[in-house]
């Protein structure tokens, strides 16, 4: 998506560049030009980058017609791991914040999460998850979640920073959801419409 921006072709190759040699310097010097050329887009769509520049990754926590959900940002970029999205009709936003810190500190160290594995046990260890119910197996993000849990921020960084087209809703990412009374999640649509889950108040 760096050929949609309004800057010589020369500049454009200079970024390309500079991703593959620097992807540190690369975060940097692209959220500069935003800021300096498209100030309104920077300061509505990306004042998350510069915790992501220190993190390596930043949460974003999002409550949605009566789901809540919480996915990251930057760990395939910084750590060449999936991004991960939690989502649950009754747990508080807050609450998926804390699960995803969990396990994008253990992704930090090296620690990687395969699809379809269980990590309930591992949860149900840690003080804040200890009544998690049922599994917590992760699964691959597939073209249908896009209507189910919007990532916007998510297109925007892999198209800006990373040159990444995702046009397909094709995300790098992994998906663990919790206390769903269906499973898989049906494709299309709004999870709430076919599961008449309550309205909660957002705790994010």
């Amino acid at each position: 998506m760096i050929e949609t921006l309004n800057i010589p072709e020369s500049r454009k190759q200079y970024y390309r560049t500079l991703l593959h040699e620097n992807p540190g310097r690369n975060l940097i010097e692209r959220y500069s030009l935003f800021c300096q050329e498209y100030t309104d887009f920077a300061r509505r769509r990306l004042s998350y980058i510069p915790e992501l520049m220190q993190r390596g990754w930043v949460p974003i926590v999002l409550s949605d017609e009566g789901m809540n959900y919480a996915f990251t940002i930057g760990l395939e970029y910084s750590f060449g791991h999936p991004e991960i999205l939690i989502a649950s009709p009754s747990r508080p936003a807050r609450q998926l914040a804390q699960m995803i810190e969990w396990f994008a500190e253990r992704v930090e160290f090296g620690h990687r999460f395969e699809t379809g594995t269980d990590y309930a046990r591992e949860l149900r260890l840690q003080p804040d998850f200890y009544d998690l119910e049922g599994d917590a197996a992760f699964r691959t993000y597939g073209e249908s979640d896009a209507d189910n849990y919007p990532c916007g921020y998510l297109y925007s960084f892999y198209g800006y920073f990373a040159d990444r087209n995702l046009d397909n809703n094709k995300l790098p990412m992994i998906i663990l959801e919790l206390d769903f009374p269906v499973r898989p999640a049906p494709p299309g649509g709004r999870l709430s419409s076919i599961m008449g889950a309550p309205k909660w108040n957002a705790d994010a």
